[in-house]
């Protein structure tokens, strides 16, 4: 071997590593952005840019999604479907905004036929005209009424997620102001290309009959297509749901993922991820808590501090009296309702909780409903007939958890350290209702 020779291999070793962390990285920009501009990120778009082919290959590979990178538009697009049917996880114009409703929806989209208009800048007025026109235009809708505050506020909240989104930004003006009073205006800044990217569905909206069709994947009709959906939803669900239950998986996925295990392991752990295994299902652990739109338990929201009082009554509430697990308990509406409302009489004004959930005249009621959606957004309860049913990973926030125990987060589950492997043929899992004890 020549002298030269040992070199040029330290080298291209380092190159290699190089670019396996920057696809590294990439993977997971794209996971917690799926649209990403040049713009936002010029580095990490960069980086996506320079390994499109390997990062399309993938996506498409392990979870079905789609990626296009508009180099000369400066877009990289993720364009996900998710692995079932999900209304725990609406828009928000921001972390502290409510979530959107029906209204709200509709004038994004009638929202985006207007932008689809205006080229390259319009104002807020402009936007409020032209979605007027249109939703007057449109059978057995509500016409947009820029009179009334609610309309003005909803669709101020539409314009402001295709902010967050980075296809409009504002030049000049106040959106807020115009949604309280209606005397002020706003200037945009328009990306038509990245408008034209935001759609992410299996189907063309131009080839289907309602919208029902649109998330419809085509599988091959064989062994190998059933096989590769099951891949595909699995993955999604380990991706982008805080825990994957068995039980909630297809027979199909279910087969796939315990036949799976090891792959899936080294697939996820390739990009950052700790995986914990249970008797009950799966968690995608990110300990840097980048991949991910929301956290649990943490911040000084009422909302969370008022969920994490309630886990805790509820888990206790899935134990008979010598602490074994019920997995089939359930806490009836009024009595959840119930708690919460001692749980504002202890902590409301020591805590300094929202006024508005310290109310006697519904108070209560309205904290108890969104401490309920948090924690399912969290796969820690799940409604059933008459009340609440607390799933597995609620037994993470019992009293008594250990110390160390990772805090979960809503894409996947964020902690704060790792767990030691459990590979296939290693001894059964332990129960998710073992105190949140690592594997």
């Amino acid at each position: 071997m020549s002298a030269a020779t040992a070199p040029d291999a330290s080298v291209r070793a380092a190159q290699s590593d190089a670019a396996v962390a920057e696809r590294r990285k990439a993977i997971r920009a794209l996971l917690a952005r799926p649209l990403l501009g040049q713009r936002e990120a010029p580095e990490t778009y960069a980086a996506i840019a320079r390994h499109r082919r390997e990062l399309t290959r993938w996506f498409a590979e392990h979870t079905g999604w789609h990626l296009s990178v508009d180099v000369s538009g400066g877009h990289a697009r993720l364009h996900k479907t998710d692995a079932r049917a999900d209304d725990t996880r609406p828009a928000m114009a921001g972390r502290q905004a409510r979530p959107f409703d029906r209204r709200r929806y509709t004038l994004l989209c009638l929202t985006l036929a207007a932008l689809e208009e205006r080229g390259g800048q319009t104002t807020l007025r402009h936007v409020a005209q032209d979605v007027a026109a249109h939703s007057r235009e449109q059978e057995g809708l509500a016409a947009f009424d820029a009179a009334r505050m609610t309309e003005r506020r909803a669709l101020v909240d539409a314009l402001k997620v295709l902010t967050n989104l980075g296809v409009l930004s504002v030049r000049d003006g106040d959106s807020d102001r115009y949604a309280t009073s209606g005397s002020a205006d706003a200037l945009y800044d328009i990306d038509d290309r990245g408008i034209a990217q935001l759609i992410a569905a299996p189907s063309s909206p131009s080839l289907v009959d309602s919208p029902h069709e649109l998330p419809v994947e085509a599988y091959p009709d064989s062994e190998e297509g059933q096989r590769l959906a099951a891949r595909h939803r699995v993955m999604r669900r380990l991706l982008d749901e805080p825990v994957c239950y068995y039980d909630d998986l297809a027979d199909r996925e279910r087969e796939w993922l315990t036949h799976s295990l090891a792959h899936v392991r080294g697939v996820l752990e390739d990009v950052g991820f700790v995986v914990e295994r249970r008797a009950e299902g799966l968690m995608a652990v990110d300990p840097d808590r980048e991949v991910t739109d929301e956290t649990f338990p943490d911040g000084g929201s009422t909302v969370k501090h008022a969920a994490l009082l309630l886990a805790e009554q509820l888990a206790e509430a899935a134990r008979t009296e010598d602490g074994a697990p019920v997995a089939s308990s359930m806490v009836a509406d009024a009595e959840v309702e119930a708690i919460v409302a001692r749980l504002v009489d202890a902590y409301g004004e020591r805590c300094g909780w929202s006024a508005a959930y310290r109310d006697q005249s519904g108070g209560a009621a309205a904290l108890t409903a969104d401490a309920l959606a948090l924690l399912r957004r969290f796969g820690l309860v799940a409604p059933v007939d008459g009340g609440w049913q607390p799933r597995p990973a609620i037994a993470r926030f019992v009293p008594a958890a250990p110390t160390g125990t990772p805090a979960m987060s809503h894409r996947p589950a964020s902690a704060d350290h790792r767990h030691p492997r459990n590979r296939a043929g290693s001894p059964p899992a332990p129960s998710l209702f073992d105190d949140g004890a690592s594997t």
